[in-house]
């Protein structure tokens, strides 16, 4: 038995790895992109701002730039506004001075390694190749574990990075590195599977439940505060517009970070009416059904984009000791299972020549 999963674990490895290898750089460079955007503060030193602030500063933005799809208040992690739209984000400071802008078509290069990290560019074909190469991926990292459990001897640093370039070196800093980024690497593959295969799940709202008013109809400053006065504790993060408004309402959105275990940002939402200045939904994380959480944290346990930093920065290391353990798979596993049957092929083929 173990000799039959030593075999699946080098093999299978070997099969995925150069997927793998492909799925861990192009992964570094997104999370990397993620890492320095958080870093450009735009010369902004975030100042805490009352319900009011954030109202009128949402209020007058969504006025001045009637193109803008919605608008990012300032947060810790981004100290500045930003009007968005799928074409273009303007950035500006709490008085509403415009600091910067961004053009998104002028990221090409983003897109299309986003694009390639996720389906290779394939569309469907790509997107489910990946999805099964992260099942696989998490089923060796398992037979790994079990199989260094069974011959487990002790925890040495000095083999987490190889001496030199031979096989017994490699292979040892391969083993004590999965050990010690083996939940990481489980996450990623397990999400990655996750998101391609997992449901968001049916809203768990009731289509009957009463609609009161929070506000005066038609005033959006009103309304906000309105809104922020129900979770008084969380910190309204966005204020988005409707995709598709429907005739008679104009229903927008309003994004906080509330408490949830995994520390996920963006979780909690409230949807206003603006029209008549009625409630229409107002769900935290925990309201919003089993299967939509586990899609939500899903998507961002994956890349960390609605995760603290720190926890983008174990996912960038992550998938850099990745790298290099998939690269040493590959090296040790020519080495021994290509280049070594050659040279035996040739050297039985001398020996027959010389018979």
């Amino acid at each position: 038995m173990t000799k039959l999963l030593k075999t699946l674990h080098n093999w299978l490895g070997f099969i995925i790895s150069l997927i793998m290898l492909l799925v861990l750089t192009t992964g570094i460079y997104l999370g990397g992109a993620d890492l320095f955007k958080r870093l450009d503060n735009k010369g902004q030193v975030y100042s805490e701002l009352t319900h009011e602030q954030k109202a009128e500063i949402a209020t007058k933005v969504l006025a001045n730039y009637p193109d803008a799809t919605g608008v990012k208040l300032p947060t810790e992690m981004t100290p500045y506004v930003d009007a968005y739209s799928r074409e273009e984000s303007i950035f500006l400071n709490s008085a509403l001075k415009e600091i910067g802008s961004q053009v998104k078509s002028d990221n090409e290069v983003w897109r299309f390694i986003f694009f390639f990290h996720r389906n290779f560019q394939l569309s469907d074909p790509g997107k489910h190749a990946n999805a099964i190469s992260a099942i696989l991926a998490t089923v060796i990292i398992f037979i790994g574990l079990y199989l260094w459990w069974l011959i487990r001897r002790g925890f040495k640093w000095k083999h987490t990075l190889p001496k030199n370039g031979k096989n017994s070196a490699l292979i040892k800093s391969h083993i004590q590195l999965g050990l010690i980024f083996s939940v990481p690497l489980l996450i990623m593959s397990i999400s990655g599977a996750y998101i391609t295969y997992g449901s968001w799940g049916s809203s768990t709202l009731d289509d009957n439940r009463v609609k009161p008013s929070i506000a005066q109809a038609d005033n959006l400053q009103a309304q906000i505060i309105a809104a922020q006065q129900m979770w008084p504790d969380s910190e309204l993060v966005s204020v988005a517009k409707p995709r598709k408004p429907e005739e008679g309402s104009y229903i927008y959105s309003l994004s906080f970070n509330g408490e949830n275990p995994l520390g996920l940002l963006q979780t909690d939402t409230i949807n206003i009416d603006f029209y008549s200045g009625k409630l229409d939904s107002a769900q935290t994380f925990s309201d919003k059904g089993l299967a939509y959480q586990a899609k939500y944290s899903a998507r961002f346990l994956h890349d960390g984009a609605r995760m603290p930093t720190w926890y983008l920065l174990m996912l960038i290391i992550s998938s850099i000791v990745g790298t290099f353990m998939v690269s040493f798979v590959l090296v040790t596993f020519a080495r021994k299972e290509v280049i070594g049957r050659l040279k035996a092929r040739a050297a039985l083929h001398l020996q027959n020549v010389d018979v």
